[in-house]
């Protein structure tokens, strides 16, 4: 058994309707649960702001995998991102899909209202040819896209018979990518399980960048076959503002991840050891949601402050396709 892996995003809202509509129509997922945690319950899972939460945990059907959309009360007005801070560090940014046919994937979505931005990148990697696409939604939630050689992604996305797969990867921007790397190794025994490099301009216009983007990517995680993060470093000669200790609840967007691990106490022991004592923002709090149970949940942070909601859940079954 692995120590954790990734479920999906975890993304605040000022709108549960709209980001369930963007995530079942546009990328087909399923809504598995609502559910409405306050109080204690709610601060150890989103922090000593949130006096309560509605939650929607969604899944891709036959996966276990999905994304969790939460809105808090009291709610909060302010971004992790906004269009000024489309390169900085230090919070995740993208959440990346594979779409067996780009174009159609790209039309599905404008066909149901949603603005796909109108630069798309294209580059080359050692794989072969790639195409990238953003979809900015409401809480400035970015979504990608991704089309590239069939026999590329097989060894990566499970769901590649129907408009897009499962999550494939979330982008995490890093200021320093060493310490993340050694805490991810000691705490979820994750390794680099892919590289890249792009230096293209069709990346740095989609990207907003005034000056050329020389891009590195580490891939992190248990396996290409499992969502992963995208570690990265966009090689800006100016460098990249960081965004360290906005990323998290109760701020809207993109502001975290749900990690599934087999063992939550030993996770939060090994996250001590590797980051101290603030490195484990909440203690073991009970958790009924599907698709994980009756289990238990707490927050830990790397060293780049990215939420990292974990949930004790050992083999969940796969929801039906």
């Amino acid at each position: 058994m692995t120590a954790a892996r990734i479920y999906g995003p975890l993304i605040s809202t000022g709108d549960l309707d709209g980001q369930t509509r963007l995530f079942t129509e546009v990328f087909g997922m399923r809504e598995a649960c609502r559910t409405h945690v306050e109080g204690e319950q709610a601060a150890a899972l989103f922090g000593p702001e949130v006096r309560a939460a509605e939650v929607i945990v969604l899944n891709t059907p036959g996966t276990n995998n999905g994304a969790m959309l939460c809105s808090f009360d009291p709610p909060c007005e302010e971004l992790v991102r906004d269009q000024d801070s489309r390169l900085a560090a230090d919070a995740l940014k993208v959440i990346d899909f594979y779409a067996p046919d780009h174009a159609a994937a790209v039309r599905h979505a404008r066909e149901r209202g949603y603005a796909v931005v109108q630069e798309e990148a294209a580059y080359e990697l050692e794989a072969g040819a790639f195409r990238e696409a953003h979809l900015w939604a409401g809480d400035n939630v970015a979504t990608a896209f991704l089309g590239g050689p069939a026999d590329f992604f097989t060894g990566y996305a499970q769901v590649r018979d129907r408009v897009v797969s499962e999550v494939l990867s979330i982008s995490s921007p890093v200021s320093d990518a060493g310490p993340v790397l050694d805490f991810y190794d000691a705490v979820f025994d994750w390794q680099v399980i892919f590289e890249y490099a792009i230096t293209d301009a069709s990346l740095a216009a989609m990207l907003g960048s005034g000056e050329d983007v020389q891009l590195r990517g580490l891939c992190v995680g248990n396996s290409t076959r499992e969502p992963y993060f995208g570690l990265m470093d966009y090689g800006i000669s100016s460098g990249a503002a960081s965004l360290r200790g906005r990323s998290g609840p109760p701020r809207r967007g993109l502001v975290g991840a749900v990690l599934l691990a087999d063992d939550l106490t030993a996770t939060l022991s090994k996250a001590r050891e590797a980051g101290g004592e603030q490195a484990v923002a909440s203690a073991p709090t009970d958790l009924e949601m599907a698709p994980f149970g009756v289990t238990r949940a707490a927050v830990v942070l790397p060293p780049h402050g990215v939420w990292h909601l974990v949930v004790e859940a050992t083999n969940p079954a796969p929801a039906d396709r």
